[in-house]
């Protein structure tokens, strides 16, 4: 059961998916998570630094969206200029708004990365649309009271991964 937890890959940040990453696995299309995946929780718009990876992306002809667990103001906020397909209050790990952004996208799941900050919400959803899971380490660290929560349990998850893995090779 954990297993559908795990994510694909671990990275610090999501600005260390380079285009060979994505040509590797042979990506044409990113979904991503706001908060503390590409900005700290409290950050209401897209930095400088995200908008220059959305160029990136797009100069890699590699389409992109945003699916969020957060209230519609905020991820309206967020999102408002970007121009691209979003969801709020998606409920991850539930397959509805992953699967909407997806079709939206026009790319087949196994040619879409989903990146994300937590593994019950996130890369569990992933894994159960068929996507390629990023895990980011997240970058903020004043999270609310139920995700500090789930934290602990992530963890405890992502400890027997890496135990895995280091058996495995």
């Amino acid at each position: 059961m954990l297993e559908k937890c795990y994510p694909d890959f671990c990275v610090k940040s999501v600005w260390e998916l380079d285009g060979s990453f994505y040509k590797e696995n042979n990506i044409k299309a990113v979904i991503f998570d706001i908060d503390n995946t590409l900005v700290i929780h409290k950050e209401p718009e897209p930095t400088r630094e995200v908008l220059e990876y959305f160029e990136f992306l797009s100069s890699k002809g590699i389409k992109y969206g945003i699916v969020s667990n957060n209230k519609p103001q905020r991820v309206d906020s967020f999102c408002k200029n970007l121009g691209v397909p979003y969801a709020s209050r998606a409920f991850k790990p539930r397959k509805k708004h992953l699967r909407r952004i997806a079709s939206e996208l026009g790319v087949p799941c196994e040619n879409i990365c989903f990146v994300g900050d937590q593994v019950f919400t996130d890369m569990l959803g992933a894994n159960r649309m068929g996507f390629v899971s990023v895990l980011v380490m997240a970058l903020g660290e004043n999270e609310t009271g139920f995700v500090a929560f789930k934290r602990i349990f992530e963890n405890i998850v992502m400890n027997k991964y890496h135990n895995k893995r280091q058996n495995q090779g």
